[in-house]
């Protein structure tokens, strides 16, 4: 039997990723891990490293607690699944704890009771921040290895990830919408919180994923395609299986609306109008809500 095509989604954050590993893991020629987000390819650094093991160990913690409350209130099917998701996330802080001078703990993390699938998969948005060595490095783990790069209206993706940020950050005193329409202004005006832009950044890692990854490994698909038939044929048709229904029609994690301020959204259009621009030239058609938002700018 051949080995599954590994498959790394490496974003972008906010651009349906979440409804992807909800869609591949319901798919019944796939299998999942039971954590959406590895993070073992952006960890190398010990600093990096020892702040995603204390976030693994807090959700470790609630899973465990998660347990226990559906263990006292007689949900066997719940304790099941908890089981199987504690298990994983150990094994997973294990691997990332571990040696990595070479990464055949962390494929054999991967691969455990799934070697029998056509595709097993790492989403982790921020794998699109890497160096090309590093991708170089990913590619090389297997002659099946593939790359998908989602990509969603760049003022939808931003605001969306503001949003997000927001909700993290904010204090009980803070209003939501405030908080987000604050962050934007610190972006537009301070040049702060520059990672939210650099997630986005289209250009810079279209261009690096063209560099490293072999055409025919690679796929850059748009967010706004991946919830329509044809959009889904594709993505199904560059991994090797078939196309099935979804179960949940629509993005995943998208969280409250909050209305972005008239007097920061032309601005924030200009700041992305290249974007906008270079997707057009080098990717394709823009769908409908890329060309709204362009039109606007």
């Amino acid at each position: 039997m051949a080995a599954p095509t590994l498959l790394y989604c490496v974003g972008a954050t906010k651009a349906g990723t979440s409804w992807l590993y909800r869609y591949l893991h319901d798919h019944p020629e796939c299998e999942m891990p039971a954590v959406k987000e590895a993070h073992y390819w952006d960890t190398f650094d010990p600093d990096k490293r020892e702040k995603q093991l204390a976030a693994y160990r807090v959700r470790l913690r609630d899973m465990r607690a998660a347990k226990s409350s559906a263990d006292a209130e007689g949900r066997g099917w719940q304790v099941e699944n908890m089981d199987r998701r504690i298990n994983e996330m150990k094994a997973l802080i294990a691997v990332l704890e571990g040696d990595r001078s070479n990464d055949t703990v962390y494929t054999a993390w991967l691969l455990d009771g799934r070697a029998s699938a056509k595709v097993v998969a790492d989403i982790t948005p921020n794998y699109a921040t890497l160096c090309d060595d590093a991708l170089a490095r990913m590619r090389d783990l297997s002659p099946n290895t593939k790359f998908l790069y989602l990509i969603r209206d760049p003022l939808d993706r931003l605001w969306s990830h503001i949003r997000m940020q927001a909700r993290r950050q904010r204090q009980e005193h803070e209003q939501y919408a405030k908080k987000s329409n604050n962050i934007l202004y610190r972006i537009l005006n301070r040049g702060q919180e520059t990672h939210i832009l650099e997630r986005g950044d289209y250009p810079n890692i279209i261009r690096k994923l063209r560099r490293v990854i072999p055409k025919g490994r690679l796929l850059v698909q748009f967010a706004e395609d991946l919830f329509t038939p044809q959009g889904l044929a594709r993505v199904c048709a560059f991994l090797g299986i078939r196309p099935v229904e979804p179960e949940v029609a629509h993005a995943a994690n998208e969280g409250p609306e909050v209305v972005m301020l008239d007097k920061l959204r032309p601005r924030a259009l200009g700041m992305l109008n290249e974007h906008y621009e270079w997707v057009a030239r080098n990717v394709g058609p823009l769908p409908q809500r890329w060309q709204d938002n362009l039109a606007r700018a």
